[in-house]
C-alpha cells in the first residue's frame, strides 16, 4: 500500500513539475507570451510543435494568421508548420491558443507596431559625453602634514559610483572646478556640504571637512571623472524627425565600468586615420581624430544598454541609401548573408559582407541578439575582423535594417555580437510619433 502511495505521489509531483515548466518549454520552442511585429509585414513564427490548436483573438481587428483574418470563429492550425502573422494597422491583439480546441495552451499578446523607416548609418563619429555630476571612480585618502592617512570622503559615506552635483550650493562644472572649490573653501576654513546623487538615484547631502595635504592642497580623498570621449559608428537616423541611434552599447566610465548619466553631450564628425588590426585575444581599434564643437552632427540625450541616442542638427548623406528603408522585426531576421556599413579610411562609408550565424529568440528588448561573422576578404585584410570603433555599424539584410555590431569575440576577432535594430528603434520616440500622427489623421 505504501508503495502505491509513493508511486501516486511521485506521479503527482512529476505532473506538477511539467505544468510549471511547460510555459517555459513553449517559450523555448517559439511560442512566447508576447511578440512585436511591424504593420504590413508578413512575419513568420516558427514553433515546430506537432499539435493541432485553435486560436481566437480579442479584439478581432486586422490581424491575419496564414492569410486568414481572425474573426469571432476560432481558427484551426497545426503548430508544426510556420505561422505567418500580418496586420494592416497598429494595435494590440490577445491570442488564446487551445490544444485540440479544448485545453487552454497559451495566451499570447501580439503588439503590432507602426512601420518605421530609417536610413542606415555607418558614419564615423566622435562621441563627447559629459556626465550629469562628477562621478566618484575610486576612494582614496589624504596624507596630512604629520603623515597620517585620513579618509574624509569615505567617512562621510561617499562611495564609488556616486555623483557630486553641488558643493556649498555651487553647481560643479567639471573635475577641475571641483578641485578648485575644495581648495578655496579649505583655505577659508569652511566645511563642505555636498549634494550627492547616490548610485541608487537618491539625492542626499553630505558634510565633509577638507584636509590639508602635505603638498599644501585641501582634499577629501577621492578620484573623480566627468565624462568620456571616443570614436564609434552611427547605426541609423530618421530623416524627417532627426532621431538617431549609435554604438549599440552603453558608454561606461573607464575605471568602474559604471554607466555615465548624461549631463550634456554631442556627436561630431570623425576621420579614421588608421587601423590597429585585431588578433586572437587582442581586439584592434580604429584610430580616429575629431575636435569638440567642430563638425557637430547632433546632441546626446540618452545613454543606456542599447547605445546612445539624440537628435541630429545635420542629416548626413549616405552613398548606398538615398531613401529610408524598413526596420525588420526580430522574427523576420534569418541566418545567412547580410551587409554592414562602416568607415575604414577618412570619412568614406564602405559596404562589406558578413554572415549572420545565429538569431537569438528575443521577444523583449535585450542585448546580443545576433552572432555575426565577417566574411569579406577585404575587410579581414585591413582589420583582421571586428575592431573597436566599429560598434554601431549597421547590419542590413533583404533591404531591411536588422541590427548593429556591438562586441567582438576576444578569441575570434572575425566573429562578434549584434543588437537587434528594433530594440534600438524603441529607445527613440519614433514609434510614439507614428502613433500620434495616426491618431491625429483619424
Amino acid at each position: 500500500m505504501k508503495k502505491y502511495k509513493r508511486v501516486i505521489l511521485f506521479n503527482l509531483l512529476l505532473l506538477l513539475i511539467c505544468l510549471l515548466a511547460f510555459p517555459k518549454v513553449l517559450i523555448f520552442l517559439g511560442l512566447p507570451n508576447n511578440c512585436q511585429i511591424f504593420e504590413g509585414n508578413k512575419t513568420p513564427l516558427k514553433i515546430n510543435l506537432p499539435f493541432n490548436v485553435s486560436i481566437r483573438s480579442n479584439p478581432q481587428g486586422n490581424l491575419k494568421i496564414n492569410g486568414q483574418k481572425l474573426s469571432q470563429r476560432e481558427l484551426n492550425i497545426n503548430l508544426s508548420d510556420p505561422i505567418a502573422l500580418q496586420a494592416s494597422s497598429a494595435g494590440e491583439y490577445n491570442l488564446n491558443f487551445k490544444l485540440f480546441g479544448l485545453i487552454p495552451l497559451r495566451k499570447m499578446v501580439v503588439n503590432v507596431l507602426p512601420q518605421v523607416k530609417v536610413i542606415p548609418g555607418g558614419q564615423a563619429i566622435g562621441v563627447i559625453l559629459k556626465s550629469d555630476g562628477i562621478m566618484v571612480v575610486r576612494n582614496s585618502y589624504v596624507t596630512a602634514d604629520d603623515g597620517q592617512k585620513l579618509f574624509p570622503a569615505k567617512e562621510a559615506d561617499i562611495e564609488v559610483g556616486d555623483s557630486l552635483l553641488e558643493v556649498n550650493g555651487i553647481e560643479i562644472k567639471n573635475k577641475y572646478h571641483l578641485a578648485r572649490l575644495i581648495n578655496e573653501f579649505g583655505k577659508k576654513g569652511k566645511g563642505l556640504r555636498f549634494k550627492v546623487r547616490k548610485k541608487s538615484g537618491e539625492v542626499q547631502f553630505k558634510e565633509i571637512n577638507p584636509i590639508k595635504s602635505k603638498e599644501g592642497f585641501y582634499m577629501i580623498g577621492i578620484y573623480v571623472d566627468d565624462g568620456a570621449t571616443g570614436v564609434g559608428t552611427m547605426s541609423f537616423y530618421e530623416p524627417n524627425n532627426g532621431y538617431y541611434g549609435a554604438l549599440g552599447h552603453m558608454i561606461t566610465e573607464a575605471n568602474t565600468q559604471l554607466k555615465i548619466n548624461v549631463g550634456e553631450g554631442e556627436i561630431v564628425r570623425a576621420n579614421i586615420s588608421g587601423i590597429n588590426q585585431s588578433h586572437k585575444g587582442l581586439p584592434g581599434e580604429k584610430l580616429g581624430t575629431f575636435f569638440n564643437g567642430q563638425g557637430m552632427l547632433g546632441d546626446i540625450t540618452k545613454n543606456n544598454n542599447f547605445g546612445i541616442y539624440g537628435h541630429l542638427s545635420i542629416a548626413p548623406k549616405h552613398p548606398y541609401f538615398k531613401e529610408a528603408i524598413p526596420v525588420a522585426s526580430p522574427l523576420e531576421i534569418k541566418e545567412g548573408p547580410a551587409k554592414i556599413y562602416t568607415v575604414l579610411h577618412g570619412g568614406e562609408i564602405e559596404e562589406f559582407s558578413i554572415e549572420i550565424e545565429k538569431v537569438r529568440r528575443q521577444y523583449e528588448p535585450a542585448e546580443k541578439g545576433l552572432i555575426i561573422r565577417i566574411v569579406d576578404s577585404e575587410l579581414l585584410r585591413q582589420t583582421g575582423g571586428i575592431v573597436q570603433g566599429m560598434s554601431g555599424s549597421p547590419i542590413v539584410q533583404d533591404g531591411k535594417l536588422v541590427g548593429a555590431i556591438t562586441h567582438v569575440f576576444v578569441n575570434d576577432s572575425t566573429r562578434g555580437y549584434g543588437i537587434l535594430a528594433q530594440w534600438m528603434i524603441m529607445q527613440t520616440d519614433l514609434l510614439e510619433k507614428k502613433n500620434l500622427a495616426k491618431e491625429f489623421a483619424s
